[in-house]
């Protein structure tokens, strides 16, 4: 379901993925809403309380990484674990785990994506995104398709990274999201 081209990034040569080039002007990202989590560690995660509804720009983090998946996509299947991996390095890291939050949005209903969650014992926030509603305003065209975003503390966010389809480690995945987001010092590239 990966490596089409889409308008907003180029494939690099030997390179099963598509990364967006880096620019001096950074593209501004949209802001949508999702359902605040039930689960009380999820909330304390993204540090949002009460309930509802809230704006992406309200989660507590600078950086955020955002996957979006399908949950009948064999290679959002493939990548839940590397992904849980990405999502244990940045909490096992106390320099990071406030730093960088991670969250998916799922084209499916509710109840697909509680199967995928238990399946592939996925711990941070996954919201379903049943008409793609989210993933339209992202232009995402296939899965899985990760964004980096800057959460700039004013209501809005800057998208610094774009990647469709898998990727291949973890750690390198960090490193280049710690690089690419221009926020931590070269010290933290571990």
């Amino acid at each position: 379901m990966f490596g089409a081209v889409s308008s907003k990034s180029q494939a690099l040569p030997n390179s099963p993925v598509n990364i967006s080039p880096a620019s001096d002007k950074k593209a501004p990202f949209p802001v949508f809403e999702l359902p605040i989590p039930q689960n009380d560690a999820q909330k304390n995660y993204l540090g949002i309380s009460s309930s509802g509804k809230f704006k992406i720009t309200q989660i507590k983090s600078p950086v955020i990484i955002i996957e979006v998946l399908s949950t009948d996509c064999s290679h959002c299947q493939n990548a839940a674990p590397l992904v849980n991996e990405l999502y244990l390095a940045i909490q096992n890291r106390p320099d990071l785990k406030e730093k960088i939050k991670i969250i998916g949005i799922v084209n499916s209903d509710a109840k697909k994506v509680d199967l995928f969650r238990a399946r592939y014992k996925i711990s941070f926030p996954l919201f379903p995104d049943q008409d793609s509603a989210i993933s339209q305003k992202l232009g995402v065209k296939k899965t899985p398709t990760f964004f980096g975003v800057k959460n700039n503390g004013d209501g809005t966010m800057e998208e610094f990274y774009f990647k469709t389809g898998e990727f291949c480690d973890a750690n390198s995945f960090l490193k280049e999201i710690i690089k690419l987001s221009n926020y931590y010092p070269r010290r933290l590239e571990r």
